[in-house]
């Protein structure tokens, strides 16, 4: 008769739980960087990558664009949110994908970080390059490094806690 939709409400829950952690840790937890237009750091990244090792590669990706662009939309950064949107919602695809749900252990796990990190430092020299040009984009991709550096050793502190949380929460 009816179709069991629980799998997928508590997988649509889980994405918007991960969206709201996303935006809270990126909100919350920011430093401004000089010389930039309004470039911060945060540690959002890392909560990116734990959630594509806790609730997959796709919800991830919905989860950190949603996110992420919500923290642009806060900080006044119109002009970041679809690219930031599409560059983070691509790194917890790809994280996702790396690291199969923590199944390689402590490697496999830094190195989906790592990979997600290059796809944000391209994916943003790319975009700033293509609209800010190629002064600007030089001049952030050193910040853009720090933030993705950041993030992976976050990722790696906070690993134990992932796995954790990935025994709980069964999608």
């Amino acid at each position: 008769m009816g179709r069991d939709t629980s799998g997928r409400a508590r997988g649509l829950a889980a994405t918007a739980a991960m969206a709201a952690v996303i935006f809270a840790v990126t909100w919350s937890i920011r430093v401004p960087l000089p010389f930039t237009s309004g470039g911060y750091l945060n540690l959002g990244d890392a909560v990116i990558y734990a959630s594509a090792c806790v609730i997959g590669g796709r919800r991830a990706a919905g989860a950190a664009a949603v996110g992420s662009g919500l923290a642009d939309l806060a900080a006044g950064a119109v002009v970041y949110i679809l690219p930031t949107a599409i560059i983070k919602g691509a790194m917890g695809l790809v994280v996702g994908a790396a690291a199969a749900r923590d199944g390689g252990g402590f490697p496999r796990y830094l190195t989906a970080c790592v990979i997600g990190a290059g796809v944000m430092v391209g994916g943003y020299a790319l975009f700033e390059f293509a609209y800010f040009g190629s002064a600007y984009a030089l001049s952030a991709l050193p910040f853009n490094a720090m933030q993705g550096a950041g993030g992976v050793i976050a990722a790696a502190v906070c690993r134990p806690a992932v796995r954790r949380a990935a025994a709980y929460i069964r999608l």
